[in-house]
């Protein structure tokens, strides 16, 4: 493919050559359009909560909390699945779930993504803007861990699948991935607008959230790793620390509770660490580290059509 005479090199990056084996091309714009359809379609399967007995404790509202999220976000990916195979007519894997190394990229994906949500609440409770209290474990806390665990590996596997494993190389494959990382980036800060205590600070972490994920899914080449990553980093941010997930809390008791003090720029307010300028610093340079090594000054004069 040329455009403005620059030969666009994407053959590189699996998940955008991928997208060329549709029979169906699908016009960017119409994407972006489709992917808030694939997730807002993925809520119809809440019906299913009404057959359900009304939660009487915590611990049962904490279940149905689980329950939603695996109807919501594993119907949209249903969705996913039933377009890719039966529109576009091509394999489910070829959006990035190729079987080389899955498991191991999977499995680094996960620790990467707990370390990430570490780094910034160990800096916080250092500078004494953060504490942290242990609660008291018992037979019901574990299954409410283990079941939120559940829940959010499902949940950061549709936002993945639709956003980055979808949507990203359907745009890329007909542009520019600049372009692609750009659209998806603000896509998923969009999708963010309605959520609790947003702030302006809190809405472009999402978006620089946004940016690391598609340079992870271009540097990694899969989208194993950055599945994990993403379901880690929801999961620990209330199940481990006790903080807000993007606003959103949970009917299930944390490993820790977390006090905060300070100005909210800090330690994210009712947001949560997402709307803290320590992820922010965090995410900038974890982004400009793979960008580097994406398109680099080694890579830079081989790589840089690609973009």
């Amino acid at each position: 493919m040329v455009e403005g005479g620059v030969v666009l090199n994407n053959s590189r990056f699996k998940t955008i050559k991928a997208a060329k084996e549709g029979r169906k091309k699908v016009h960017p714009i119409l994407a972006v359009i489709l992917s808030v359809v694939f997730l807002t379609l993925g809520e119809l399967f809440m019906v299913f909560i009404l057959f359900l007995p009304k939660a009487e404790t915590t611990f049962m509202k904490g279940i149905y909390d689980n329950v939603r999220m695996l109807l919501t976000f594993g119907g949209a990916i249903l969705i996913v699945f039933l377009w890719v195979r039966f529109v576009e007519k091509r394999r489910f894997s070829s959006i990035g779930f190729w079987k080389d190394n899955a498991l191991k990229k999977y499995l680094r994906g996960a620790f990467i993504g707990f370390i990430f949500i570490t780094i910034p609440v160990l800096i916080l409770v250092l500078s004494g803007s953060v504490t942290l209290h242990v609660q008291q474990i018992s037979s019901t806390f574990i299954l409410g861990i283990l079941g939120s665990l559940i829940a959010f590996l499902v949940q950061g596997a549709a936002e993945e699948i639709v956003v980055r494993g979808w949507l990203f190389p359907v745009i890329s494959v007909r542009s520019r991935i600049w372009i692609g990382i750009v659209i998806t980036s603000f896509l998923f800060g969009f999708l963010h607008l309605l959520n609790p205590g947003i702030t302006i600070l809190s809405i472009s972490n999402i978006i620089l959230v946004g940016v690391f994920v598609a340079f992870y899914v271009l540097k990694e080449n899969s989208l194993w790793g950055i599945c994990a990553w993403h379901s880690i980093w929801n999961w620990a941010q209330y199940n481990i620390y006790g903080f807000a997930v993007s606003g959103t809390t949970i009917y299930s008791t944390p490993l820790f509770k977390s006090t905060t003090r300070g100005p909210e720029s800090l330690h994210g307010g009712t947001f949560g660490i997402e709307g803290s300028v320590i992820t922010t610093i965090m995410l900038a340079v974890a982004s400009i580290v793979l960008w580097k090594q994406l398109w680099g000054r080694r890579s830079k004069q081989h790589n840089m059509d690609s973009l």
